[in-house]
């Protein structure tokens, strides 16, 4: 598809697109796949909270292709996390932990990049530990030890925690270091796992479905955490503490958006040689899905049209054409494509992102395809509305 203007383009109108609306154009027909998409872990990024008497800061290392990474510092509380925000997703992935000790893996939800300096911080927190074990951090950690408790647990984290708060799911009050509310508060623990620990070289099947109210937590498809309140949007991360030799791999994520998908006509068309040409989508429009954009020829020989692209429905007449413009073409947003149009119709794919804030977005099509047998030489299909949901 190009942009550049032919007689087809001259005769109708002279059209005008807002960069807006072709930023929005090239956001839909980005390239993502179907469905369920596979997480690039080569974009997330790497964070350690500060250091702590004999342990150093987390080493990530990605494999290539980009779908697997491993975790091999037995050190202080480290987490690797998206370049996507979490809200409205659905994500499942594996682990695996091939090192020895006994320690925490797990993952984050709502974390802020930064957040590990963060005295505002506000996220939630899955962890679990294979064994209990009591342990008192040295410096800088200047908050009393604490137990590390066998299982699976949700905890909320809120500022900059010592390493003990992180141990053991606690909020201490020290004002020196760290002082009630600068902790952890744990909220749920696993409802089989609770007293459970993982097995080292045994792999788990996670999944989260995570918004503004819920959190979800499956292991191997059991439903292990679930748990209602007011979360902060944030991404989604992976987090390990005094525990190496930790492998998540094969993780994807769906984006669910609020409300239906619509995909319908409206509008009167006007007609070519073999009646009224259709346009319409051959699927529902959801995020990272790719339904085909399907128009008729309504000359049945090859020829060229024009795609309106617009924000809002329309219904103009305009001498000497007396066609229906179901898209406002003089409107500054309306965005212009032009391509070739083979005899039999054309049918080409719209990848829609895999991208929550597509979720909800409209836009109006119409095509005004070149036909010799239609009056003035203009066929037009009737406008589809498209409505992206899920």
């Amino acid at each position: 598809m190009t942009t550049k203007r032919s007689p087809l383009t001259t005769a109708v109108t002279s059209f005008a697109f807002s960069p807006s609306l072709l930023l929005f154009c090239a956001l839909l027909m980005i390239q993502t796949g179907f469905g369920q998409a596979p997480v690039n872990l080569n974009t997330w990024t790497a964070e350690s909270y500060p250091a702590v008497s004999g342990f150093g800061a987390g080493q990530w290392n990605v494999m290539m292709g980009g779908d697997t990474v491993i975790q091999v510092i037995n050190g202080q509380p480290t987490l690797f996390y998206s370049d996507f925000t979490a809200f409205n997703t659905d994500i499942t992935g594996q682990i695996n932990v091939s090192g020895g000790d006994d320690d925490y893996i797990g993952f984050v939800l709502g974390y802020q990049p930064n957040d590990i300096n963060n005295a505002n911080a506000d996220y939630l927190l899955i962890d679990w530990k294979r064994s209990n074990q009591n342990f008192d951090f040295q410096a800088p950690s200047c908050t009393p030890g604490s137990l590390a408790a066998r299982g699976l647990a949700v905890s909320r984290v809120t500022g900059i925690p010592t390493a003990d708060e992180f141990w053991g799911h606690v909020d201490f009050d020290n004002a020196a270091c760290s002082p009630l509310g600068q902790g952890l508060v744990e909220l749920q623990r696993g409802a089989t796992l609770n007293d459970t620990g993982w097995v080292a070289g045994q792999t788990y099947n996670f999944e989260f479905v995570f918004n503004a109210t819920t959190l979800q937590v499956f292991v191997d498809g059991v439903m292990e955490i679930n748990i209602t309140g007011n979360f902060a949007n944030g991404r989604l991360g992976f987090y390990n503490f005094s525990q190496a030799g930790v492998t998540y791999d094969a993780f994807s994520l769906t984006v669910a958006c609020p409300g239906v998908p619509v995909r319908q006509n409206y509008g009167a068309g006007f007609p070519g040689t073999t009646g009224i040409p259709n346009l319409a989508f051959d699927a529902d429009p959801i995020v990272g899905a790719t339904p085909n954009l399907v128009a008729d020829n309504s000359s049945g020989l090859a020829t060229v049209g024009c795609l309106l692209v617009g924000t809002a429905p329309a219904s103009l007449f305009f001498a000497p054409l007396m066609a229906e413009f179901a898209v406002d073409p003089f409107d500054p947003s309306t965005f212009m494509l032009e391509f070739g149009i083979p005899g039999a119709g054309l049918v080409f794919p719209v990848p829609i992102a895999l991208d929550q804030s597509l979720c909800g977005v409209s836009v109006y099509l119409q095509l005004i395809q070149y036909d010799m047998g239609a009056a003035s030489c203009y066929a037009f299909t009737p406008g589809l509305e498209i409505v992206i949901g899920d």
